[in-house]
């Protein structure tokens, strides 16, 4: 029992990331207060033309709407991080407005617009399939309320029976669906990072990393340009094995994610080539510094402990202070600098702190 209650859970519970729900969300809410607002004024204008008089719960919709409108698109800066939040109070606010419309004590036929709109709205929101089921529940909740006051016996229980009904399918879809869009999420995220990243290090391969780094240079985004060599590496596979090999690029690859930022690009390019872009980091001395701390890490990285050997790297830098034009110019310039540590000895690091209007 305990195993079925846990999958039950965890199908209500999975989560698409703020971030992709987040944009998402903001989407689809621009649409629906758009929409609706239209459709609240086409309402009114139909009624006008047809009976020569508005209802005034069309008014109250169309100010209902037009508040909620404005108000989003005066504060989205602020919204950002609880835009879920406000698509979900939305929908749950067009829902109970539609369902105290139609269900009016005076009406003498069932209603159906409401019951459209529970089964469909819910399922522009991309959140929890469990929040979706709530805000499902109570609108339901609500119209089997306001379907109290209809003085109609007949009419009163067939809008009874189509509510409870409905809010059933209504619950079962949207949870059915908000799961399907978010399973659907994490596969293309699987797959991406599968395609971006290097299946023995776990650092972005070169196709992923090359167009991050692209994409900052396009931007022109700051930061320190490195490729990194480490030095005799065919030598540790002929002496050492190749699986000692690989054992060697997993710990410098780990080495080099965990001496910068999260947010710095760490990739590996081929072989034994790596290549980082620190993002923000355009001051020599302070690049400089982080290079001569690198070395001293990568050091720790032991080829064998019985014959003392560590590992060394030659380390060729660009400083990008946003004037490289391309990726390509900023990695030839780093190549050569790249050339010029392994002519002086290996082991060591040239950087580049000139721009690169002044370089050429």
């Amino acid at each position: 029992m305990g195993k079925y209650l846990d999958q039950i859970k965890d199908y209500l519970t999975i989560d698409a990331g703020q971030e992709i729900a987040r944009s998402e969300n903001s989407k689809a809410l621009r649409m629906i207060l758009s929409i609706g607002l239209m459709n609240s004024l086409l309402l009114i204008i139909l009624e006008k033309a047809v009976f020569g008089h508005v209802r005034y719960e069309a008014v109250i919709g169309s100010c209902i709407f037009l508040f909620f409108l404005a108000f989003s698109f005066m504060n989205w800066p602020d919204l950002k991080n609880g835009i879920t939040l406000e698509m979900e109070l939305v929908i749950l606010g067009i829902l109970i407005l539609t369902a105290f419309v139609e269900y009016l004590p005076g009406t003498k036929q069932s209603a159906f617009l409401f019951l459209i709109l529970l089964v469909l709205l819910p399922s522009l929101i991309l959140d929890k399939p469990w929040h979706l089921l709530v805000i499902v529940l109570i609108a339901g909740a609500f119209a089997l309320f306001r379907n109290q006051t209809v003085l109609e016996p007949f009419v009163r229980d067939q809008n009874l029976i189509r509510i409870v009904s409905v809010t059933f399918l209504a619950g079962v879809f949207s949870v059915y669906y908000a799961h399907a869009r978010i399973r659907a999420v994490h596969m293309r995220q699987s797959t991406q990072v599968v395609a971006e990243h290097d299946p023995l290090t776990g650092i972005y391969n070169r196709a992923g990393g090359t167009q991050l780094i692209r994409n900052c240079v396009e931007r022109r985004e700051s930061g320190t340009f490195l490729i990194i060599d480490i030095d005799d590496f065919k030598l540790v596979n002929d002496r050492y094995g190749h699986q000692k090999g690989d054992e060697v690029l997993k710990q410098v690859a780990a080495t080099l994610q965990s001496s910068f930022k999260q947010s710095d690009i760490v990739m590996r390019m081929g072989g034994d080539e790596f290549i980082i872009y620190a993002s923000g980091m355009v001051d020599y001395d302070v690049s400089s510094r982080r290079l001569e701390h690198l070395n001293q890490e990568i050091h720790k990285v032991m080829v064998s402990v019985e014959d003392d050997v560590y590992v060394t790297v030659s380390i060729g830098g660009a400083i990008n202070d946003g004037s490289y034009p391309s990726y390509e110019d900023l990695y030839k310039a780093a190549d050569r600098y790249l050339y010029q540590t392994k002519a002086k000895g290996k082991d060591g690091y040239s950087l580049l702190g000139t721009s690169f209007k002044k370089e050429t």
